[in-house]
């Protein structure tokens, strides 16, 4: 063959398929299949230094994971697959049939046990609800970060029997060596009927991560339904962010861990709904939502991951106390050893939630559309006293007008006096009265 014919000569492999001059480009297929070969490993007429360059890319652990070239790399085996289940018999006879359930049952019963099953990645969640009252990913971000200042408290009694579960609110830590945390939990953990249970039962905290701790009971209160808890850990934990309280209408989420810690929500408003004495618990406001199995003592937040409350089961509607009144309570108890509840002697109602009729004749007639209506003054009470009378308005308390039912009746403060202006809807006449508060100390000390 001719020179422009393009000889292959000595350079044609050992098939002599192709015989094109050496100075044409390969084709784009030709480029494909190079480049494969290459990649996979090449072929047996690598040079050296091909060859030489595939060695050294395969040693350094930086060429594929980007790791030191001076660490080996780690060899990571291959998981073995997971067992089938056979295909049904084509032949469709009993006797094939029946292996092929004899072996059914034995792949699944393999599965059954595989660790895998339990996997957070695989399983369903233990709360349908909990999927149902949190679902927006900016929801879940805010559940989650406020969900790390809450604990599962459990108490026993002798034998280990059970006693109770609730939840529990991070409420202070000391930066020491040994870690002093404060938690503030629901009653019902060492009380029965309102009775502190003797001997006090052992308490178990759990914190995050599936840590759980021993817990010393510091006080308890009866009238609040609280409890004070200490525990003592080496490493630091997170308290939450403290809102102002909670507010009529306001939508919320209620938070609390079951026994395994695993975390359960819900999500409801605060009820437009009040009583004057309902049951003597007028510091309370009402939920719309249920309280999940042991969830009292677990926190109320807002959409911002503020702590406005704590939860409590009660019927017909689960209830809510002012975070407010929880902390003052424990700084309280921090400084006095003891709580003190404040005694007006009065039963009233906020304005906001009456008939919105009865609130424009009260206005129209009396130019009033804010304050507290007296029902009920205890007899030879300070209040009776001073001439306040059932159907009076207190048109403000301490310069405010602001203030929630609970807020205005029942949180415990040191001061001793109060400033009202009392509206007579008879004489149609306001005046300012100082009304001297009583004090009730309900405080269990341990």
């Amino acid at each position: 063959m001719s020179a422009n014919g393009g000889n292959p000569g000595p350079l044609a492999g050992a098939s002599g398929e192709d015989s094109r001059d050496p100075g044409r480009p390969p084709n784009k297929r030709k480029k494909i299949e190079a480049g494969a070969t290459e990649f996979v490993g090449g072929s047996n007429t690598d040079t050296e230094d091909v060859t030489q360059l595939r060695k050294t890319a395969a040693a350094s652990p930086a060429t594929v994971g980007g790791g030191s070239s001076s660490s080996p790399a780690v060899p990571v085996s291959t998981p073995p697959p997971r067992p089938r289940y056979p295909s049904y018999p084509k032949s469709g006879k009993s006797k094939d049939v029946r292996k092929w359930n004899e072996e059914c049952r034995r792949i699944g019963e393999i599965l059954a046990k595989d660790p895998r099953n339990d996997l957070p990645t695989q399983r369903k969640p233990k709360d349908p609800d909990t999927d149902e009252a949190v679902q927006s990913r900016r929801d879940k971000a805010v559940v989650r970060k406020a969900a790390r200042s809450i604990v599962s408290v459990s108490s026993t009694g002798h034998g280990g029997v059970k006693i109770q579960q609730c939840s529990g609110i991070i409420i202070r830590q000391w930066e020491e060596e040994e870690k002093r945390v404060i938690i503030a939990t629901c009653s019902n953990i060492v009380c029965s009927m309102g009775r502190l249970l003797d001997p006090v039962p052992k308490l178990y905290v759990g914190l995050p991560k599936k840590t759980i701790v021993e817990g010393q009971l510091l006080f308890v209160n009866h009238h609040y339904d609280i409890a004070l808890l200490e525990i003592t850990v080496d490493f630091p934990l997170q308290c939450p962010s403290i809102g102002s309280g909670p507010s009529y209408g306001q939508e919320v989420f209620l938070l609390s861990r079951d026994e395994e810690s695993s975390l359960m929500a819900r999500q409801g408003e605060i009820l437009w709904l009040e009583e004057s004495n309902y049951l003597g618990r007028n510091y309370q406001m009402f939920l719309s939502c249920e309280v999940p199995e042991g969830g009292n003592g677990g926190p109320v937040i807002d959409h911002d991951g503020n702590v406005t409350g704590m939860a409590f089961q009660h019927s017909p509607d689960p209830a809510v106390i002012s975070i407010s009144t929880v902390i003052t309570c424990i700084e309280m108890w921090l400084k006095f050893r003891r709580i003190a509840r404040p005694v007006h002697g009065l039963g009233v109602r906020t304005m906001e939630l009456l008939n919105v009729s009865l609130q424009e004749e009260i206005y129209d007639d009396y130019d009033i559309d804010s304050g507290y209506i007296v029902d009920v003054v205890s007899y030879d009470s300070a209040a009776e006293s001073l001439g306040v009378l059932p159907g009076d308005v207190i048109v403000s308390f301490d310069d405010r007008h602001d203030l929630t039912l609970p807020q205005f009746l029942q949180n415990p403060s040191s001061t001793v006096y109060l400033k009202l202006e009392v509206y007579d809807l008879i004489r149609r006449s306001k005046r300012s009265i100082t009304l001297p508060v009583g004090f009730c100390d309900t405080s269990e000390q341990v």
